[in-house]
């Protein structure tokens, strides 16, 4: 099947009464300079053809979504007087020539932003080799990307990509293969495997609660202080509150999972699949019954976008009030910025 993008995005871009004073609320509260430590880009002519198991996934609601596309919607959730500067990497799906969108990223993104490349496990060469094209700010790898879904680090990051990475301190993107409480003792692996290699964790761990032992595995991993967190798509105060008070305000950076920053969705918990979404939207990937069940819980829902922003506000507030500013300024520029080179 094609995925209709451009419908998607107008649904997306049609913002009620409510995400207008979101936008105006949380343009007055952020800072002018802001580093987006996570968006996803890629044109349309590096897709290749999709796969059952890539269409069932919320990542392919926007399989393309180019530089052009980022920079115009960028200004729609944001005011003239916001500075955006960006991290890109391609998408994650596995239907992408990433070695085409790793190109494109590489000669056409905007001399401001960064780029990450997106690592392909099964050709290490390739990927060792472009971690020192001058251009590389960072790597990125999926769990997802092979057949079967990989269950450890391993399987995605081979010893060979993070010892060239750790060689080059250019830093990872990592999605935990399972969420960060069933993963630590993997992450802790390599961590000690590789004591120089600077990781930044995607999601907070890929947790939209605070589930039972998420304290516990946010300080073993603060431990090691070559670890950033970054932000995207979580929208709990509780997640952003806890990851600040165990890694502290300089060791969690903003990232917007752009485009999917876009979709208006609600987090639950499944009696039987766990941790969940519903959308306000059909999408192709929502399940007809899952969504005829749960639909409700998505009734009005804003943009993730705002829900995101609104967790880690929400976070901050908790802090004395003298620390809130130099937290916020640390959170959405100066950490991504010293971790990243920009």
């Amino acid at each position: 099947m094609s995925v209709p993008v451009e419908e998607y995005i107008a649904h997306a871009l049609r913002f009620t009464k409510e995400e207008e004073v979101l936008k105006h609320e949380f343009n007055q509260w952020l800072p002018e300079n802001i580093i987006d430590c996570h968006a996803h880009s890629n044109r349309r002519e590096d897709l290749l053809n999709f796969d059952e198991r890539g269409l069932r996934h919320m990542i392919s609601t926007f399989p393309f979504y180019s530089i052009a596309d980022s920079v115009r919607i960028q200004k729609m959730f944001f005011n003239d007087d916001k500075k955006i500067r960006t991290l890109r990497f391609p998408k994650t799906l596995r239907n992408i020539n990433h070695k085409k969108a790793n190109e494109y990223l590489l000669e056409q993104s905007p001399p401001e932003d960064r780029i990450a490349i997106f690592g392909l496990p099964q050709d290490i060469e390739y990927t060792t080799s472009m971690l020192s094209h001058p251009r590389v700010t960072a790597l990125k790898m999926y769990y997802s990307y092979v057949e079967p879904v990989a269950q450890t680090i391993y399987e995605i990051f081979k010893p060979e990509i993070l010892e060239e990475a750790q060689h080059l301190d250019k830093p990872i993107i990592l999605h935990v293969p399972k969420m960060i409480v069933r993963a630590i003792d993997d992450l802790e692996q390599m961590l000690q495997d590789f004591p120089k290699l600077r990781v930044s964790i995607a999601h907070l761990g890929s947790t939209k609660f605070t589930v039972v032992g998420l304290k516990e595995a946010y300080l073993r991993v603060a431990a090691y202080k070559n670890v950033n967190l970054d932000t995207s798509l979580n929208p709990s105060k509780e997640v952003v509150e806890l990851a600040i008070q165990c890694f502290g305000s300089d060791r969690i950076m903003y990232g917007s999972d752009e485009p999917l920053h876009m979709i208006r969705s609600a987090a639950y918990i499944h009696p039987e699949k766990g941790q969940r979404i519903v959308s306000d939207y059909p999408y192709h990937w929502v399940e007809p019954d899952e969504y005829k069940e749960y639909g409700h819980l998505a009734k009005n829902v804003s943009h993730v976008h705002w829900q995101a922003l609104g967790a880690i506000r929400g976070a901050l507030e908790s802090l004395h009030l003298k620390e809130q500013e130099l937290a916020k300024q640390r959170i959405f520029h100066d950490n991504a910025r010293d971790f990243f080179g920009f």
